[in-house]
């Protein structure tokens, strides 16, 4: 009889832990299981030789619990020795275990579709932090100082993944979702706007990041039909930043091509495959891929997540894989992305107020003035073979 009662209660103890968790996931769907990686207070530096301050999502956040190794804004600032503020934004699942990243405007989340309540800062709340920690730090400082904090100061702003992916994966008609993705940019461009007015300056340098395709992306394998619309709300993203960019008068900006960029990391290991080398150097696989479709590292799920720190297996060489985890780029992909980047900005938003005043151009205006078109494609890489 004793044993009976004892079966009973253990029963009835293990009931009860099975409720409450369920109780627990269900409630943490409804108000947030997610945790923001960056918490304390932002400040800004007083004195630096270059600077790079950082806006975006997981792609651009040098301060995640991963072990990948160095972000690509990382490997972009050791190539001229600047000082870097990273604003963008990471967060992981409690319950499962991924990780998200920043959007545009939290405003167009749909609340009702979200696992989660719980919002990183988006780009106003970023810039906002970042103008607030700027602008005691300009207090005291002559013109000739502040004007020197302009000119060496590059802005990245990269966000698209996380919108898209949000788009994506709540099975949203294809008109709503367009029609977002046109609200999402002018937001973007208007926060651009609220920055050059608010830190006194019309010749920003900037460098804006293209949203790459999501569905080269391992997560993207659990997506089902999602393809069609994913690949042309990538489109209309990519068109209207583009247009977006043609439109800005306020400074320089470097307009990098993320998803060519990958797309010919992933051609490049097709042609070595199939034993063809393309007079672009496209089909070399200089830098020894063996793996372009899975990550190194899968995200765990659930319970044991949750009872762990670890993410997953590593994999035993991750500078041979382009993906980390399903969502994020590897280590090398990393450092060759901030190795493009710099060509690309070297010269036009680097080194370029280094050059002596009979280098200069005249300020004159022609088809290379900041906010035209020759200006506009000059700052533009395209990387598609």
């Amino acid at each position: 009889m004793i044993r009976l009662f004892n079966r009973f209660y253990a029963l009835c103890a293990v009931a009860a832990c099975t409720i409450l968790f369920s109780a627990w996931a269900l409630t943490s769907r409804a108000y947030g299981d997610i945790t923001p990686i960056k918490s304390g207070n932002f400040q800004t530096v007083t004195e630096f030789d270059q600077r790079l301050v950082v806006f975006g999502d997981s792609w651009s956040d040098n301060e995640t619990e991963e072990l990948q190794g160095k972000a690509w804004t990382d490997w972009l600032c050791g190539m001229f020795n600047c000082h870097q503020e990273n604003l963008a934004q990471t967060s992981k699942s409690v319950l499962n275990g991924e990780y998200t990243g920043a959007v545009v405007d939290n405003q167009e989340l749909d609340l009702v579709d979200r696992l989660s309540k719980t919002h990183l800062p988006d780009f106003k709340t970023q810039l906002k932090q970042w103008l607030d920690a700027e602008s005691p730090t300009l207090k005291g400082l002559s013109e000739e100082q502040i004007q020197f904090r302009q000119e060496h100061t590059i802005f990245v702003i990269s966000f698209g993944i996380w919108d898209i992916w949000d788009l994506v994966t709540k099975d949203e008609d294809y008109n709503n979702a367009a029609g977002s993705i046109e609200r999402r940019i002018k937001t973007l461009l208007e926060q651009m706007e609220q920055l050059s007015e608010h830190w006194g300056s019309t010749d920003l340098n900037v460098i804006l990041t293209q949203v790459v395709d999501v569905t080269f992306l391992p997560g993207f394998k659990d997506q089902g039909d999602q393809y069609k619309n994913a690949v042309k709300l990538i489109g209309e993203w990519n068109r209207a930043l583009r247009d977006a960019a043609r439109q800005w008068e306020r400074g320089r900006i470097y307009l990098f091509d993320t998803n060519s960029f990958v797309l010919d990391r992933i051609r490049d290991w097709q042609l070595y495959a199939a034993g063809i080398e393309e007079e672009n150097g496209l089909g070399k696989n200089q830098e020894g891929w063996v793996n372009m479709v899975d990550p190194c590292v899968e995200s765990g799920k659930g319970i044991k997540v949750m009872m762990s720190s670890s993410s997953g297996k590593i994999c035993s060489n991750p500078e041979k894989y382009l993906f980390w985890n399903e969502m994020q780029l590897g280590p090398a992909a990393q450092r060759l992305m901030a190795t493009e980047i710099y060509r690309g900005i070297d010269g036009e938003l680097v080194n370029r107020i280094a050059k002596p005043e009979s280098e200069s151009e005249p300020e004159t205006k022609s088809e290379s003035e900041p906010g035209s078109e020759g200006e506009f494609e000059r700052h533009t890489r395209n990387f598609a073979a």
